[in-house]
């Protein structure tokens, strides 16, 4: 009983927070619209519990997630300011630029939720937890791709160092 309600639970937080970033980049809601977020959130939330659980992997730390949460829209808003430049730069013939970055989660922070938050901006998009590998003492990899060499608050709080 205490497994099956976990894994409600874990689908439905899932749900909720697909939904809602669904909802958040449609210009205009409709009944149609809430319909296809709602159901489209439901296969993306089954399949989110079903890779959890081939991966064998656990929630990871929620230390920083508060602070994460509070930075996550001032990094949507500030990618989008930079993907609006880069846009009228490559339409200006320029090369709009975009790269592979290998980034190391800040201690304590859960690598699941830390990834999804990091990829749900325009600027940044994680390709790879290589082999779940840990550098020190629980710190994990990843490797992301980043439009500009600029840093948004939300990833100084999931970050530690600098891009490699």
């Amino acid at each position: 009983m205490r497994q099956t309600t976990a894994t409600v639970g874990e689908v439905l937080a899932w749900w909720a927070v697909l939904v809602v970033v669904d909802l958040m980049f449609i210009s205009s809601v409709s009944a149609l619209e809430l319909v296809v977020a709602a159901a489209g959130a439901v296969i993306a939330a089954v399949a989110a519990r079903a890779v959890h659980t081939a991966s064998g992997a656990g929630p990871g730390g929620t230390r920083r997630w508060g602070a994460a949460a509070l930075a996550w829209p001032g990094a949507v808003l500030n990618d989008v300011l930079r993907l609006s430049a880069l846009t009228a730069r490559a339409l200006g013939g320029r090369s709009a630029g975009g790269r592979l970055k290998t980034v190391t989660l800040a201690s304590g922070t859960g690598p699941a939720w830390a990834c999804a938050l990091l990829s749900s901006t325009p600027g940044a998009y994680v390709v790879d937890v290589p082999g779940w590998q840990r550098e020190g003492k629980d710190r994990r990899i990843v490797v992301a791709h980043f439009l500009t060499d600029d840093r948004t608050r939300l990833e100084d709080v999931l970050t530690e160092g600098r891009r490699r």
